[in-house]
């Protein structure tokens, strides 16, 4: 069995509903192999339409194992960011996925994700990313 944690994006839990995405991400909450962060959880609080749902939200945020973002993962976003600007790529990625991507880092998580900025940032880090489901094929 697989025992690989995974820190989820918000691309991917955005993506639930549809069938491909929900038969990849079932098996995972159910073994209890699926994170969030604070930069996750933000995300997906933007997205609320109400108060209602923003508790809704927080409530199904619990079911997933919580990693903290030290100090330390700023620093590495910052450092990935930099490493960016040189590529002339920095304006690509945004500052939340910097800081879900250094926080996977820092624990030993895959960042599941349906979001093209992981690539970048996996082509500067190589760490461990993961997409969903194949790009094109959730959209």
């Amino acid at each position: 069995m697989n025992t690989q944690r995974y820190l989820i994006d918000k691309s991917a839990l955005a993506r639930y509903p549809r069938p491909a995405v929900r038969a990849v991400l079932d098996p995972l909450h159910r073994a209890g192999l699926l994170a969030v962060c604070g930069a996750v959880e933000l995300e997906i609080l933007y997205s609320a339409r109400s108060k209602a749902d923003a508790e809704r939200i927080r409530d199904e945020m619990r079911g997933f194992e919580w990693l903290p973002t030290p100090d330390e993962v700023w620093d590495r976003a910052f450092e990935v960011q930099t490493e960016l600007i040189d590529r002339g790529s920095w304006r690509a990625v945004s500052m939340a996925d910097l800081l879900i991507a250094a926080t996977a880092e820092r624990h030993g998580a895959i960042v599941l994700h349906y979001d093209g900025d992981y690539d970048m940032i996996r082509a500067v880090t190589a760490q461990p990313t993961q997409w969903v489901v194949p790009a094109g094929t959730a959209d």
